[in-house]
């Protein structure tokens, strides 16, 4: 039995130290790591395309080209470093992603769902990417319209479901990436957030009347903050803001017509 485990824990140690010497190739000034998230069950050995158990760390970098040899990894953190474009699309990634502190990252492309192939949008069933927890904060340079997944600009385009949290903090964050692609997306009484829901934004119009109107008709669950301009819910009723802007406009116009 001791003989197995120290076995498991030596392809475990030769699997790591491999990713970490093929990841490091990649990057110019990095500290990168890479460690299972659980014990491997079983003796046998852990090959390149056995990855959806390990967590990609990825801080001070100035250069990110991708990684050649990595495909799959379960958790994405992407901390304090210097690049301006992240890519991402070549990397599966199946359960959470978090990209923090990066003060001039300006473009984000999120990783495709089946890396390689071009989908419908928003992607369904299994083309779905299954992400649990996206966290996207102090990204200060960072904008919802270089945000792209296969080529979309929307949230809804990436078709998650059951989120369990979902974090946009401290970026140049715009109304208009949540506004809905049709009268099914986002589909109508679906719980897209379980847990917690958190939106701040550096653009000083950020509405958070449409928002507000999907937590009151019970699209995010758990905890729930959005900074920003916004209506009573009751009477959002899944209306985007900018809709709801021009009706309160057209009202005050009809109640002064009826005055003079």
């Amino acid at each position: 039995m001791i003989e197995k485990s120290m076995k498991t824990h030596l392809y475990l140690l030769a699997f790591i130290i491999n990713r970490r010497l093929a990841i490091a190739d990649s990057c110019t000034t990095s500290t990168i790591s890479l460690e299972t998230q659980a014990a491997a069950a079983a003796d046998a050995p852990i090959n390149g395309n056995d990855a959806s158990q390990v967590s990609l760390e990825v801080t001070g970098c100035d250069n990110f080209i991708g990684f050649s040899d990595l495909k799959t990894v379960a958790c994405v953190n992407l901390y304090n470093n210097n690049f301006t474009e992240l890519n991402l699309t070549s990397l599966h990634i199946t359960d959470q992603i978090r990209i923090a502190g990066n003060p001039i990252l300006e473009t984000l492309i999120l990783p495709d769902p089946k890396p390689g192939q071009t989908i419908s949008l928003p992607p369904t069933g299994t083309d779905a990417p299954q992400w649990t927890v996206v966290e996207i904060v102090d990204n200060p340079l960072l904008d919802t319209n270089k945000i792209k997944y296969q080529g979309g600009s929307s949230f809804w385009d990436w078709g998650l479901r059951n989120l369990t949290r979902f974090t946009f903090s401290d970026g140049n964050f715009h109304s208009d990436f949540f506004y809905p692609l049709s009268s099914n997306d986002p589909e109508p009484g679906h719980v897209y957030v379980t847990e917690s829901f958190f939106l701040t934004s550096t653009d000083s119009t950020y509405d958070c009347a449409y928002l507000d109107s999907l937590r009151y008709h019970g699209s995010f669950k758990g905890n729930y903050t959005c900074q920003g301009r916004g209506v009573v819910p009751a009477f959002a009723n899944r209306t985007p803001s900018r809709h709801i802007s021009l009706l309160s406009g057209l009202a005050m116009l009809f109640s002064l017509f009826h005055m003079l």
